[in-house]
């Protein structure tokens, strides 16, 4: 019997995304895809026109599951502080779950060979930034240094504990190591509340 094609197609997203961490996306091509699956290569091509067209829809199927939970972490947060330090989880915690995340944006020929792919983690890294910037500027004269600096202060922390959890094999806990590191990003960019004890 044959699945619905939206259901199909996410199955192949889901899949290349599997796929992604084990032989690396630079190596990975659409006859691998098929036959993890179970379809014929030739059936990929009906849910998606290109290689380049697949790969795009990898990207955004992460973009839509980061927008998510970013979205949730702001909803459930009691100040901007608070929402600071879920996004920073949020983000830690998908990229946990889903490594090939990162073996996908560190591609540098995907990046280059598909620029509606680039152009979709360029979105999403904008977006991101966005949020920061927002809930730092929500910090009003709590924030030691411009917002906007403050927020690519944590960007860079994302990036590069997520570069250095890659190449250690993904050997340590990235959320713990995360809040650790954030604590103290923001003791060095955050006055305390006031009536707050020293």
């Amino acid at each position: 019997m044959r699945k619905p094609a939206e259901l199909r197609r996410t199955e192949i997203i889901e899949t290349v995304l599997r796929l992604s961490v084990e032989v690396g996306p630079d190596r990975l091509g659409t006859p691998a895809v098929a036959t993890a699956v179970g379809i014929s290569q030739p059936a990929i091509f009906r849910h998606f026109a290109t290689r380049e067209a697949l790969w795009v829809a990898v990207a955004e199927h992460v973009a839509m599951r980061m927008r998510a939970g970013w979205a949730e972490a702001e909803a459930g947060s009691p100040s901007p502080e608070g929402t600071l330090r879920r996004i920073v989880e949020a983000q830690t915690r998908l990229v946990t779950a889903e490594p090939s995340i990162l073996a996908i944006v560190f591609s540098h020929e995907l990046r280059v060979s598909n620029p509606a792919l680039a152009a979709v983690f360029r979105g999403l890294m904008a977006d991101l930034t966005g949020r920061l910037v927002a809930a730092f500027t929500a910090l009003g004269r709590r924030v030691t240094v411009a917002p906007m600096d403050a927020a690519l202060l944590v960007l860079g922390l994302l990036q590069g504990l997520a570069l250095r959890w890659s190449l250690a094999g993904r050997g340590f806990d990235l959320v713990a190591e995360a809040r650790r590191l954030l604590d103290l990003q923001l003791a060095g960019m955050l006055r305390a509340e006031p009536g707050s004890r020293p």
